[in-house]
């Protein structure tokens, strides 16, 4: 968790040689020498002050302690250690801009900037990314925004906590969880396993638990997160036989209350190299993840592959990317979450300008997957001068949940997790929870089936995923305002099409087996008022008429069209058979031989509904699909 700044900003243009010291004592340099190899941070300690003993003059003994000290996570026993050498050596430029980072460091960012300002021309001139960063951190400090971090009790555990995830339904929470374990020699050892609380009724959470099932193993497992509607946990697993590098992304379906067994991501989400944080997309037709292979800019980038969730409901990865400039910096970046909303996206950076260690970051990306925000500073008190990160938001985008080491003083540095209830100007978009089911229209039976949400004016995919195959249940979110459209398809059965009335309404599909004489109404397919022109918003639907038509090869259908009773006879008749051409013309330019479409139009001769009505009119102005 913790890549700190400290020193390593200055490593080009302020590090000391490996063989030239400011000290002429042997003795000193001995002991220097050895903390390099020590086995503990005590035994470093030691060392490193005993070499200072033989000479209180020696500088990079000085700047090793204080490293040492802010590993350890003691950030006043740092800032101690380098007064204690800036007062010998006040007019030395690299003390004065080591001890302006131990400053910045420990959140004294006003004591950071005064010393900085008293360096020279030349040294502040190398280093004046640092001066910007002091700056913006003295002014992020100086303007608080006007949230209240809250340690989250029942999720927090005595343990260090981080990586929350919530399902977007805000129902249950998982974290990482660095635990004391015995391990088969009756040896105390720590290890990542991953954590689950529930909500309660009355808004507060149960005591986080290991997760049940078999995800945990005797080795590390974390940095898992939850897909929007909760089917998918992704997770990372570390030194498993099954893995391509040395930390891989799995992940597990859910089924009813239970996960399926673990399943390596594969390439090329996972390399012979290091990859974690995944998260995917609301869509679920994207992952992001964290990963050090090449490619990227700095030492951890954030990338994206792209996803297909196949029948079965695995997952087949490909086009792995880097997300690049402006989010990926020279430095680290991690823990991306991209809300239910599909644009609000946040992620921790060492990086980009903050507060100290690692702080989260917002951003906006559109549907192209361009930044139309530049990465901005979710300010302070939720970013501090030690570590935050992995920052989510629920679907109602009213609630952030993240990680940090340094907002508690209670915590004795300890990692918990904290909630944080977002103003309304720094709230993602609202999105509503609508329930869904699929069933066999047959016998009621639930069916596993492939599910599609989308926006009816864009054509823009909102949500890929599969239903429950227990109960046939699945969850959508969508944004409050909107049109949408959605389709179910599974293999053996009518490909089926609606119109969500609004978002939050609840979606029932039943499908129905694939037998002669099957007959579906295309829904979401649009024209003009006695117009045979197909309007673009009807492409989405012509898409997954298309995918049935291609993945059932032998199949033969009949398209019929229908008009409601307003008009002549013979100009209904004629008006519906051009309808019905319009759709096959239409599936035949995407590559279904004409050969297997008929198109027959009935008119307004097999009304559904009442022509008395402009409701019933509206369903009787339909287009149908006949298996033949």
């Amino acid at each position: 968790m913790r890549k700190l700044l400290f020193f390593i900003l200055l490593s080009v243009t302020l590090a000391a040689s490996a063989q030239v010291y400011d000290t002429k004592s042997k003795a000193a340099i001995k002991l220097y020498q050895q903390s390099g190899m020590a086995m503990s941070t005590r035994e470093k300690i030691e060392l490193l002050e005993k070499a200072i003993a033989k000479d209180k003059m020696f500088s990079q003994a000085y700047f090793q302690l204080a490293l040492t000290h802010l590993n350890a996570g003691n950030y006043e026993l740092m800032v101690s250690t380098m007064e204690t050498i800036y007062e010998l050596r006040p007019d030395d430029d690299m003390v004065k801009l080591r001890m302006a980072e131990a400053y910045y460091r420990n959140g004294q960012y006003q004591e950071a900037v005064d010393v900085y300002e008293g360096i020279s021309a030349g040294f502040k001139e190398r280093a004046k990314n640092l001066g910007s960063r002091y700056k913006t951190a003295l002014n992020l400090y100086r303007n608080p925004v006007k949230m209240q971090p809250r340690r989250v009790e029942g999720v927090s555990t005595r343990y260090n906590d981080y990586f929350a995830s919530i399902t977007a339904d805000g129902s249950m929470m998982s974290t990482t969880v660095l635990a004391p374990i015995e391990n088969y020699a009756g040896d105390e050892r720590l290890q990542e396993d991953i954590y689950v609380s529930y909500s309660k009724p009355d808004g507060t959470w149960s005591f986080s638990r290991p997760i049940d099932d078999n995800l945990n193993t005797p080795d590390n497992e974390g940095s898992q997160s939850f897909s929007a509607d909760g089917r998918y946990m992704f997770f990372v697993s570390c030194n498993n036989p099954d893995n391509i590098g040395s930390c891989d992304i799995y992940y597990a379906i859910r089924q009813g209350r239970r996960w399926s067994n673990p399943i390596n991501l594969g390439a090329p989400a996972n390399t012979e190299y290091w990859e974690s944080n995944p998260y995917m997309a609301p869509s679920g037709e994207e992952l992001y993840f964290v990963t050090n292979r090449p490619g990227g800019l700095g030492k951890r980038d954030i990338w994206k592959v792209k996803i297909r969730i196949k029948r079965d409901g695995t997952l087949e990865p490909y086009d792995a990317q880097p997300l690049g400039s402006p989010i990926n910096t020279e430095d680290d970046e991690y823990a991306p979450f991209l809300h239910a909303d599909g644009e609000t996206f946040y992620f921790s950076s060492n990086g980009h300008e903050g507060m100290g260690g690692s702080d989260i970051f917002v951003t906006r990306i559109n549907s192209s997957g361009q930044v139309t925000m530049a990465p901005k500073n979710l300010g302070y008190p939720i970013n501090t001068n030690g570590d935050e990160s992995g920052f989510v938001v629920n679907g109602e985008g009213t609630r952030g949940y993240y990680a940090s080491d340094r907002i508690d003083p209670d915590s004795d540095t300890k990692l918990d997790i904290y909630e944080i209830t977002l103003p309304e100007p720094a709230r993602p978009a609202k999105m509503l929870y609508s329930p869904g089911r699929v069933y066999d229209a047959s016998n009621g039976r639930p069916l596993q089936a492939y599910v599609e949400v989308f926006d009816q004016s864009s054509n823009r995919k909102y949500f890929e995923s599969t239903s429950d195959r227990s109960n046939g249940e699945f969850v959508v979110f969508l944004p409050e305002k909107g049109s949408y459209g959605f389709s179910v398809r599974q293999s053996g059965y009518l490909f089926y099409t609606e119109e969500i009335s609004k978002a939050g309404d609840s979606i029932v599909a039943a499908l129905q087996p694939i037998i002669s004489g099957s007959t579906m109404t295309v829904e979401n397919l649009f024209f003009d008022t006695d117009k045979d022109e197909i309007l673009p918003t009807s492409y989405a639907v012509i898409e997954h008429l298309y995918q049935f038509l291609r993945t059932n090869t032998k199949i033969k259908i009949e398209i019929v069209g229908h008009t409601d009773n307003v008009g002549q006879v013979a100009h209904n008749n004629d008006l519906s058979l051009r309808r019905a051409e319009a759709l096959k013309n239409a599936l035949v330019r995407k590559g279904i031989s004409a050969s297997r479409i008929e198109t027959r139009g009935a008119g307004s001769s097999q009304p559904v509904a009442d022509n008395s009505t402009e409701e019933g009119r509206a369903r009787n102005r339909r287009v149908e699909v006949v298996i033949k």
